[in-house]
């Protein structure tokens, strides 16, 4: 239940229930560091994402209250992303290698990733302030803690209800739109906007999984699938970025251009996969989704 609304319970205490168990999670992980500090960052950055979607399936109840916490989180975020970035890039070579993409210039992605595998390590050692940013990361997360007791959401069940449904199909029609947007456009901030709102989707159809089991387990497994392949994507275009900014980080020219054409390949696959992925997911309209679970968590509450 741990990041599960219960339907029939008060909303302002289930999600402040949910988040201090969040809250909770990232503070234990980045003080134990179990695996190390880079595998904690990264642990404790799910935990912020799942707090901004929960806030975001209830803002329109607590506008302030969102704007706040959730710029409190994406700044917080920001100052532990660094390490993760250079690892997201050595991640879409491993993918690239692993897709068949390469062909016969096999060799030249395996001379990019060492190079990039080098650039992450670096970075990593260069995080001189790493440890005062877990330090500073973990009063934030406090502070956050304290900053639930502000929140107030609707205390009658029927406009409870009606917060969660239409806080769910906002996004929801956000993620469909998006969708149209990013087959239209092709762009890649497009596509990006369309991997952001599938994810909090998938948050959504998890909090609220208690009254729909079986539908909301088969969203989110095609959520998960899509969103993977959209990370993927997001990935490939962060190193289109370093590309530009840093190409000597890369490799030669010869290299580059073997590795553009790979990702440009990889690209157009992965945005065919999604296509085929998503086209029952985001199927209905927003207000048939927001009847529907309505309906289900009005007879689930009792």
């Amino acid at each position: 239940m741990s990041y599960r609304i219960r339907p029939g319970q008060p909303l302002t205490g289930e999600v402040v229930r949910i988040a201090e168990i969040q809250y909770e999670r990232a503070i234990h992980v980045l003080r134990r560091q179990p695996d190390g500090p880079y595998q904690a960052i990264h642990d404790a950055r799910k935990r912020f994402k799942r707090l901004r979607g929960l806030f975001r399936l209830v803002r329109a109840a607590a506008p302030d209250f969102f704007a706040r916490e959730n710029a409190r989180l994406r700044d917080m975020a920001a100052t532990l992303s660094e390490v993760r970035d250079a690892t997201a890039l050595v991640e879409a070579l491993d993918h690239l290698l692993a897709s068949g993409a390469a062909g016969e210039s096999r060799p030249d992605l395996e001379a990019i990733r060492a190079r990039l595998a080098t650039r992450r390590d670096r970075i990593a050692t260069d995080a001189v302030d790493l440890d005062a940013r877990i330090t500073a990361a973990i009063a934030i997360c406090q502070d956050g803690m304290r900053a639930l007791a502000d929140l107030q959401l609707p205390a009658r069940r029927k406009k409870a209800i009606a917060l969660l449904a239409a806080g769910t199909a906002k996004n929801y029609g956000k993620a469909v739109s998006a969708l149209e947007r990013a087959i239209e456009s092709g762009d890649p901030e497009d596509w990006h906007d369309l991997r952001k709102r599938i994810k909090y989707h998938r948050m959504h159809i998890q909090l609220l999984s208690l009254a729909w089991p079986g539908e909301m387990a088969l969203r989110a497994r095609i959520a998960d699938i899509a969103g993977e392949a959209l990370g993927d994507d997001h990935d490939l275009d962060a190193l289109k970025t370093l590309i530009a900014t840093d190409p000597e980080a890369i490799g030669s020219e010869a290299e580059i251009a073997v590795l553009r054409a790979c990702m440009i390949a990889r690209s157009a696959r992965l945005h065919d996969q999604v296509r085929d992925i998503v086209k029952d997911l985001l199927g209905d309209s927003p207000d048939t989704l927001e009847t529907r679970i309505t309906a289900l968590w009005r007879d689930a509450a009792g």
